[in-house]
């Protein structure tokens, strides 16, 4: 539960790495995931915008930034329990950018309420 990057890397004193879990993760052999690199370059993207454009860092609280716990929820997959951050524009020109593009792109209602109207029959 520590941050080791140097895990995966092999040490002189005989420590042998970590097995990278991305070689597991999409399968392998003929069952492996064929939208593995579309998955891969879109996380990549996904991460590399939100990072251009936002500063995210620890939520503060009369001017003191506040420790984020470490919890998780419990469950066969495990997930981390809901934290607060704070996310921030880096600048004027950036939240400019965010507002055109809410703009151009509106949030529209959801589907949801049709979904409630929906009956399986077993």
């Amino acid at each position: 539960m520590i941050f080791k990057p140097e895990r995966f890397l092999a040490s002189p004193n005989g420590h042998l790495p970590e097995r990278d879990p991305h070689l597991l993760v999409f399968g392998f052999g003929r069952r492996a995931c064929p939208g593995r690199t579309l998955a891969d370059a879109n996380v990549f993207l996904t991460i590399a915008q939100t990072l251009a454009v936002f500063y995210i860092s620890k939520p503060t609280l009369k001017g003191e930034p506040q420790e984020i716990p470490f919890d998780f929820l419990p469950g066969v997959i495990s997930h981390p329990a809901p934290f607060k951050v704070s996310i921030q524009p880096r600048s004027v020109g950036h939240r400019e950018l965010i507002r055109s593009l809410e703009q151009s792109y509106p949030w529209e209602k959801s589907d949801a309420g049709r979904l409630a109207c929906v009956q399986t029959k077993l």
